[in-house]
């Protein structure tokens, strides 16, 4: 079985290799879990998102799941703070930590195929049915499903460097040591505390009613990619539920209280 500190260590070394080159800051270390296929929070995902598949689906054999954060510059966050629309500095981290993400991922399924373990990395992004807008692996979930971290009211994975972060994940035939799950909802609202500063902070209103929201959240992405972002790549990110919150570069304090203005 592979130790859950021996895993960190690996990704975080392939990690910084590739922040290094990049030449943009990203936080470090990068928050790191792994967890059984067999877990049965997997077939509880399932009962609920039917749409999404097993990790043994997707590598039959597979006996464990990897999945890893790259959390974002204080810089992106910083400047993403001002106006309605993305900074240039946010959707340059967004295309910089996907391609790291991709590079990362298919370095750790190599170092571990060395070791004698069938392993598939999975794509960062743009794995999705853009119809429903549902994809078959979702790297939140399975953050979840391995204790990486909790949900916030944005529906984005708020782990230990706070839900302004890019993820990716590795299946793998090898037997990998699952570490703890948060006893607690890293969330405020979900805590019971006064927050819905994510809410709040989306310029399309998407957050108020989900089930319609999606597709104004989807449409906005769109738009950013096709209007502001042609000189970046294909950027179709906004970040605004994810800066200026009190989850963005951390777990708020516990007893954080009436943060509502």
């Amino acid at each position: 079985m592979l130790g859950y500190g021996t895993l960190r260590e690996l990704v975080n070394d392939i990690i910084r290799d590739e922040v290094t080159s990049s030449g943009i800051p990203f936080r470090l270390p990068a928050p790191v879990a792994s967890c059984s296929a067999e877990d049965p929070l997997w077939k509880e995902l399932r009962s609920s998102h039917p749409w999404m598949r097993l990790p043994g689906e997707l590598l039959p054999g597979a006996e464990g799941v990897i999945v890893f954060a790259l959390p974002l510059s204080s810089e992106a966050i910083i400047s993403n703070l001002r106006n309605e629309y993305p900074s240039p500095e946010w959707l340059r981290d967004y295309v910089v930590a996907n391609e790291i993400l991709w590079r990362v991922a298919t370095k750790l399924a190599s170092v571990l195929e060395d070791y004698g373990y069938r392993s598939l990395p999975m794509r960062p992004t743009h794995d999705f049915d853009e119809e429903h807008l549902r994809a078959g692996w979702s790297h939140r979930h399975a953050g979840f499903v391995c204790g990486l971290g909790t949900f916030g009211l944005n529906n984005l994975l708020i782990t230990a460097m706070g839900c302004a972060v890019r993820l990716n994940s590795v299946i793998t035939e090898a037997s990998v040591e699952g570490g703890s799950r948060p006893g607690y909802e890293y969330c405020l609202a979900k805590r019971g505390l006064r927050c819905d500063a994510c809410i709040r902070r989306c310029p399309v209103r998407a957050l108020e009613d989900w089930s319609l929201g999606k597709r104004k959240c989807y449409d906005r992405l769109v738009e950013v990619a096709k209007n502001l972002a042609a000189s970046l790549g294909y950027a179709d990110a906004c970040g605004k539920c994810s800066t200026g919150i009190p989850c963005s570069t951390g777990i708020p304090a516990y007893d954080i209280r009436n943060l509502r203005q």
